[in-house]
């Protein structure tokens, strides 16, 4: 019969579970009970015991899910991992190498350049890899949110630079997990560097700042500068050229090599915007003064102030030469083919301690709308490990080595003082000059355009920084004002 078949603990369930009397219960488990007809216990008795049974079948028949979050990284099976990897080329093939051989989890990687981030879906990313400086434009467009739990390391981490803290975060919340935040920095050769390491020292002064900073370039510009008026003339076409046809790219850096210089001056405490009325501060003297010596450096020196920072670093390094030169960059791991010569004749180029961070440093958050985000959380456990920061350090400088790992470059003597500039930031720098809003993207153009047209006429410097102004405000007003104003707190760090 079904009910010799039922094991005891259903049938205590059947019984406990049910609505009937003690009594009714006696009369259904006993079929020789007087107060039920047999005829009428029988088909009760037995549908209710074949219910039973088949749900017992039922629930042991049915396999337990797998849980996801602790599933193993490796598994062909699933989706491929999206990967936006934005403005950063170069780690494409290493990225698939490297992780292939840890998991066979397959992922799948769009590069999109950093400008046309406005004009590409990134909704469907897992994870996204990009400068730190775009992060207002990635939260603001909904593509990437807050950082989970799961996603932070526990170890290394917690005795990373203060500087890695800032670029990871927003609005006082962490956003990504930081690979680097590397700083820009000066290096000179046969040049006197003493102005600017006096300048260094005079910065955390509380007034004369802009007035300390105009005579302490002056000074360094006597230095270095080349007359302008004993180039050639093919010299000033080809630099009129060169500004005519600068990439995003370049653009982008002479906007933070201006913000560098700005840095220096009263510009580093007040910052970007009057966050009262939302706005812009371009139209004041430091502003000025920041784009003339921009102007002046530039046509000294236009092969490394508009080239890329290790480019331009390495350009001042390279034994091959003795000239003066100057630059406004940072240095590429492993270049061996710059290590500084030994010769008695060749003047050693010596680094600048003025730092800045232009939030230019990698960092990989999970994307907020991804539907894996176990395997994304491990993803970027995996990416921020040391043996991983070590390979795509050698390949990108904008990723950098825990405090605790053995730094091998060390060896050379420009990046030991790049090192040293840097080991001196212990707390959190301001966020005042950066330009990582919402939207950031649009104002760095404007800043651009301005730029270029000073340097082409320094003499006018003062009323395109006023006019750029006048077009940030008008910029702002078009995106609205409140919501600008939110994205700026944030993007200095202010809770919101």
């Amino acid at each position: 019969m079904l009910n010799d078949m039922l094991p005891n603990s259903i049938v205590y369930e059947l019984r406990t579970d049910t609505i009937l009397s003690r009594s009714q219960e006696q009369n259904l488990l006993n079929p020789t009970s007087s107060s039920m007809p047999q005829s009428n216990l029988c088909p009760f008795r037995t549908l209710l015991l074949t219910i039973g049974l088949l749900f017992a079948w039922g629930c042991s028949s049915q396999e337990p899910k797998a849980d996801v979050s602790n599933s193993p990284v490796a598994n062909k099976d699933r989706p491929p991992l999206k990967i936006g990897l934005i403005d950063a080329p170069e780690l494409e093939r290493e990225l698939k190498v490297r992780w292939q051989a840890a998991s066979d989890q397959p992922i799948q990687i769009e590069n999109v350049p950093a400008h046309d981030i406005a004009g590409r879906s990134l909704f469907a990313a897992d994870v996204v890899i990009f400068p730190g400086n775009l992060m207002g434009d990635l939260i603001h467009k909904g593509v990437i949110g807050k950082l989970p739990s799961q996603a932070m390391a526990k170890s290394d981490s917690q005795n990373s630079p203060a500087r890695w803290q800032g670029i990871a975060s927003y609005g006082g919340h962490v956003y990504a997990q930081p690979l680097g935040a590397t700083n820009l920095a000066a290096i000179v050769r046969r040049a006197d560097i003493q102005p600017l390491i006096e300048l260094d020292g005079l910065l955390t002064e509380a007034r004369g700042l802009n007035a300390n900073s105009e005579r302490q370039w002056t000074q360094f510009l006597k230095s270095i500068e080349v007359d302008r008026s004993e180039l050639s003339q093919a010299t000033n076409e080809s630099l009129d050229a060169k500004l005519s046809n600068l990439s995003h790219r370049e653009q982008d850096w002479l906007v933070e090599r201006f913000l560098w210089i700005a840095a220096t001056t009263d510009a580093r405490r007040k910052g970007l915007f009057d966050l009262a009325k939302m706005d812009a501060r371009l139209n004041q003297p430091e502003f000025a003064f920041a784009a003339k010596v921009l102007a002046r450096l530039v046509r000294s020196f236009p092969e490394t102030l508009l080239d890329e920072p290790p480019a331009a670093w390495n350009s001042v390094t390279d034994p091959s030469t003795d000239k003066t030169s100057f630059a406004i960059g940072w240095p590429k791991s492993h270049a061996n083919e710059n290590t500084e010569s030994n010769s008695a004749t060749q003047e050693r180029a010596k680094v600048a301690p003025l730092v800045w961070n232009a939030n230019h440093g990698l960092v990989a958050s999970v994307g907020k709308n991804t539907r894996q985000t176990s395997v994304s959380c491990k993803f970027l456990l995996w990416l921020c490990e040391p043996e991983q920061r070590e390979a795509f350090r050698s390949i990108s400088p904008r990723i950098e080595l825990f405090p605790t790992q053995i730094d091998r470059d060390m060896a050379r003597e420009d990046y030991r003082e790049f090192q040293l500039a840097n080991s001196r930031d212990k707390r959190k720098e301001g966020m005042e000059l950066s330009l990582r809003l919402a939207n950031a993207d649009q104002y760095r153009a404007l800043l651009a355009d301005s730029l270029i047209a000073a340097i082409r006429s320094p003499d006018q410097s003062t009323e395109l920084m006023a006019q750029c102004s006048q077009s940030w405000n008008e910029l702002t007003t078009k995106l609205g004002k409140e919501t600008q104003r939110i994205s700026e707190e944030q993007s200095m760090g202010y809770q919101k």
